[in-house]
């Protein structure tokens, strides 16, 4: 029985394999035509002979990429091990019978997780509700801004909002539990549903503790995701002889101010006029949170003092538009040269708008290859949104035109920087075909 792990092959071939599987093979290229193999195999016998090796690979409607010859070279190259039935055993094979024709996004994580890279697979798994999550922003900004200004004239009225807003979210957060918040995708969360639903995770745990240290953190995620009433609540309980009873006191009585004027008498009568200690808390940043001041909050408290994704969860309640990207776009700076994780950086830059950032990630850590992918994906995800929020015939040009030129949704990157991708990519095709035709399979 044939041992079926690709990663072991010569690192041209691996390679090789892997563009083929991220390009679109039919499954039926992974029949094995070798009869005189034992055993039994799910697949039928292919015929041993071919004419043009790329029938074999799926038709798509994105532009052309790259070198159109190098999948036949490609697949040549990989013949030996195609007859010999190593590429993929049948499970595998079968997996990816089922997403081969579900978009790029879906071949691109298979490929990546065959050769054991899940932190890009991840990523791309997330592509797609990363650039949604971003155009929703930047469509709904001005919408978002005009309810503000008409809620803002009256505060009780803000209040009374404030508290619908606040069942909404647990609403909200009650049906946030699914496939993306789930497992290692939950570390590349944005959504508002998704921040929501791992802060409202972690409240638990410290309401477990008995510690100082485990108060405050829950009362600043209560703050994070703007349950203002219960982490008032919560600071007004402190008693009058603990350490940090004055500190509690002083953030009670601003934080209730912003929840309605009932509250805030109640808290003014609680707390006694006494000087307030400076301490090392976060109590700067519900301060800011009191008066308004979100971004400030996020930037100068928790991304300087190194609390990033409390600083995406606040952003995420109360941020829109370039505010809000400003907060992510800073957070993958950090995940960049800071983790060293690429491709949790990229997803933080696609949900933040900043296409161009992601772009430019990719070619300075010399992937010519996936940044050709990351075009076409972007392509095809942005032409499905287009397509679906306008009737066809108002999108400009035919469907053949449409699907020949690359579409990339952000107006900083030019269409030469496009070509140019594709060129560079074209390049390492042909090097790559260069390298496996040096090379004798094992």
């Amino acid at each position: 029985m044939p041992l079926c792990l690709p990663i072991l092959f010569p690192t041209a071939h691996a390679l090789a394999l892997r563009m083929i599987l991220q390009l679109g093979v039919k499954p039926s290229w992974f029949e094995c035509n070798n009869s005189d193999k034992l055993g039994s195999n799910s697949f039928k016998e292919g015929p041993a002979t071919f004419g043009d090796l790329r029938s074999y690979m799926i038709e798509t409607t994105l532009p052309p990429i790259g070198d159109s010859v190098v999948a036949e070279l490609l697949l040549k190259v990989l013949e030996p091990y195609r007859k010999d039935g190593c590429i993929l055993d049948d499970g595998r094979a079968s997996l990816y019978s089922a997403i081969v024709n579900k978009g790029t996004c879906a071949r691109f994580a298979f490929a990546a997780a065959i050769f054991g890279d899940f932190q890009e697979a991840l990523f791309w798994l997330q592509l797609p509700q990363a650039l949604q999550h971003s155009l929703d922003k930047s469509t709904s900004r001005s919408s978002e801004k005009g309810f503000e200004s008409s809620v803002r004239g009256d505060s009780e009225q803000t209040s009374t909002l404030n508290r619908i807003a606040s069942s909404e979210r647990s609403a909200a957060r009650n049906v946030a539990n699914n496939t993306a918040s789930c497992g290692q995708l939950s570390t590349m969360a944005f959504k508002q549903e998704q921040l929501w639903f791992n802060a409202n995770e972690r409240i638990p745990w410290h309401d477990k503790l008995d510690s100082e240290d485990a108060l405050q953190k829950r009362i600043h995620e209560l703050v994070s995701l703007g349950n203002l009433e219960a982490a008032v609540s919560l600071l007004l309980s402190t008693p009058p002889e603990g350490t940090n009873f004055y500190p509690n006191a002083l953030r009670a009585v601003v934080l209730s101010s912003a929840v309605s004027r009932s509250l805030h008498e109640l808290a003014v009568k609680v707390v006694a006029a006494n000087m307030v200690r400076t301490d090392k808390s976060l109590s700067g940043t519900h301060l800011l949170c009191a008066v308004g001041k979100y971004q400030e909050a996020c930037s100068q408290q928790l991304q300087d003092a190194g609390c990033w994704i409390d600083a995406a969860t606040l952003a995420a309640t109360h941020l829109h538009g370039s505010d809000y990207a400003r907060v992510l776009q800073r957070w993958a700076g950090f995940v960049l040269r800071g983790e060293q994780n690429m491709w949790r950086a990229l997803i933080l830059y696609v949900a933040a708008g900043a296409l161009p950032e992601a772009l430019e990630t990719l070619r300075s850590n010399q992937r010519p290859d996936t940044a050709a992918l990351f075009l076409l994906a972007c392509h095809e995800i942005y032409s499905q949104i287009t397509t679906e929020s306008k009737p066809a015939d108002e999108v400009p040009g035919s469907a053949t035109e449409r699907s020949q030129k690359l579409l990339f949704p952000s107006k900083n990157v030019s269409d030469e920087n496009l070509i140019a991708v594709s060129e560079v990519f074209g390049q390492y095709q042909q090097k790559l075909i260069h390298l496996c035709m040096d090379m004798e399979p094992i």
